[in-house]
């Protein structure tokens, strides 16, 4: 029973990270190509 709730966890919470670590880094970018 845990296994598929902690599965269920990784799950949902890997897409959310790697969204914001791309959002991160847009912004980054953004940030970077405005400034120079």
């Amino acid at each position: 029973m845990v296994e598929i709730l902690l599965s269920g966890i990784v799950l949902g919470l890997v897409p959310i990270t790697l969204i914001g670590l791309l959002m991160a880094a847009y912004f980054q970018y953004q940030r970077s190509k405005a400034a120079s």
